[in-house]
């Protein structure tokens, strides 16, 4: 019985890290991290080897599987809004729809009665 309880905790917390790994990755500031690093070797050579190591062992192994699992949780959330948007605007549909068939009905027996009232009153004789 506790195996999936962890296993729910454990997607859970893997869901976090990818969540927050992915807002950490997607900003400006990890940008000009990111830049800094690759500019490193020009002024300092002898950082080649750690900076090919960290942009192709770090930032390719580990971010980009991050990034993909963050964007599919983002993904995730969007089509569960979308959902929920398309079912209200079914739902508000629906509603108008019900609407205009009683707006149609009343339409129907209004003629109804004024064509009783204009045929009442050319068979009665002026006043």
């Amino acid at each position: 019985m506790k195996t999936p309880k962890l296993r729910e905790k454990l997607s859970r917390l893997n869901d976090q890290i990818a969540i927050r790994a992915n807002a950490i990755f997607a900003t400006m500031g990890f940008f000009w991290f990111c830049l800094i690093l690759t500019l490193l070797p020009l002024k300092w050579p002898a950082t080649m080897p750690f900076v090919q190591y960290a942009s192709s062992g770090v930032l390719q192994l580990v971010a980009l599987p991050l990034l993909g699992v963050g964007t599919l949780l983002a993904a995730r959330a969007s089509d569960r809004l979308a959902k929920e948007q398309h079912d209200a605007v079914m739902e508000t549909v629906n509603d108008v729809r019900e609407m205009l068939g009683e707006l149609h009905q009343l339409h129907l027996d209004l003629r109804i009665k004024v064509s009783e009232v204009l045929e009442n009153r050319g068979t009665q004789p002026p006043a």
